[in-house]
């Protein structure tokens, strides 16, 4: 009896050992300001910084996107070390496109377009932090 406790008590502490392990590799927070390095086609070379707000696991939103403002956001959804940003309107502009975080979580690069309904600006991004 006393074998078969000390075996379940073991089991225990070992799946949740496993289980802990792979939440913190699914949990890293992008949470925090980060800096942008954004190369536009319209406006060249800017740098500003954001704000990332890590909603879960699957959704980020990304205040000061394209440099818009600290009142806007971008919403990403965000699948393993890959994001995704669906096409949606902020403050004027169709935004869409891409991104990818680095594996250390330091940096995060962005592929997107931003639309006004005039001209369309293809853009090429990495945040920092």
């Amino acid at each position: 009896m006393v074998k078969k406790t000390g075996l379940a008590f073991w089991l225990v502490i070992i799946i949740g050992g496993i289980i802990s392990c792979s939440e913190e590799n699914t949990g890293i927070s992008l949470n925090g300001t980060w800096h942008m390095e954004e190369h536009s086609q319209l406006y060249g070379l800017e740098h500003y910084d954001v704000q990332i707000t890590q909603i879960d696991t699957t959704q980020i939103e990304i205040t000061n996107f394209y440099n818009l403002g600290t009142d806007t956001y971008v919403s990403a959804s965000l699948s393993e070390l890959s994001l995704t940003i669906d096409k949606q309107n902020v403050s004027g502009y169709i935004i869409q496109g891409t991104g990818s975080i680095n594996s250390d979580y330091k940096t995060i690069s962005f592929n997107f377009t931003a639309n006004d309904g005039t001209v369309k600006d293809e853009v090429i991004a990495q945040c920092k932090r």
